[in-house]
This record gives structure tokens, sequence and C-alpha cells, in this order.
């Protein structure tokens, strides 16, 4: 039986996905304290969370970024994928395509966005995300 789980954050590009996915890897491992104006660096990383190993990658605008991912995720040889894609094109096929290869389904989570709101947003949406591999685990 396959463990593995993949979670896509999707949207188009300067979304905060990166921002927000920056803030889930502080809630997942608080050695891990991203700066503010750090938050929109992009990053690979492992963590290990409960009886899981999590790879959470922030890239995911392109192709190439997210074969990245997917291979950064295989080498950690993590349990849960956590990663950044567009919405629809190239990024969401290879990830489609690498969920059937793997046999296991996509939790697919649009971002949300609110110019106003933007900080808010992101912290609740990486406590959504959290408290959904806190399900998976």
């Amino acid at each position: 039986m396959n463990m593995k789980k993949i979670i896509a954050l999707y949207r188009s590009a300067e979304t905060g996905k990166t921002s927000t996915l920056n803030l889930l890897i502080e809630l997942l491992d608080k050695n891990k304290k991203v700066e503010e104006e750090r938050l929109i660096e992009d990053r690979r990383v492992s963590i290990s969370y409960g009886s899981k190993k999590i790879a959470v990658t922030t890239w995911g605008d392109n192709g190439f970024e997210l074969k990245e991912n997917i291979k950064f995720f295989e080498k950690e040889n993590c349990d849960i994928l956590v990663t950044a894609t567009r919405t629809r094109g190239e990024t969401t096929e290879i990830l489609n395509d690498y969920a059937k290869e793997i046999d296991t389904d996509i939790i697919w989570i649009e971002k949300n966005i609110s110019a106003k709101l933007e900080e808010l947003i992101n912290q609740s949406q990486a406590k959504d995300i959290n408290a959904i591999i806190d399900t998976l685990i």
C-alpha cells in the first residue's frame, strides 16, 4: 500500500504561494524561522514531522522547477510532498502524471488572495495546510 501523499497549492504567479509555504515550513519546524523580508524566497526543505518526513517546495511556476521538486521529494525519501504549482498547464500536467506514476491522489488547494489581507491570509492558509498534513500522519 502506497503511503506517499501530494498536496498542491495552486494559483497564478505572484499570488503568495511562496510566502504561504514558507510560513508552513515554520509551523512544521520551529527551528526553520523565516525573517519577514525572506518570505518570498524559494526553498526546498525536508522536515521530520510526527512520524512522517515532509518535503515542502515553494518553487512551482514552471515545469523544470516542478520536476526538481519531485526529484528532491524522492531523493529525501519523503512521505508527503507539499508544493506550489500553477493553476493549469505544464506544471499541473507534470504533477498529475507523477501522482499516477506513484499511485496516489493530489490534494489540490487553491491559494486564497486579497491584497489588503495578504499576510493574514497567508498565515491562515499555512495553518490550514498544516491541519491537512496532521490528518495524513
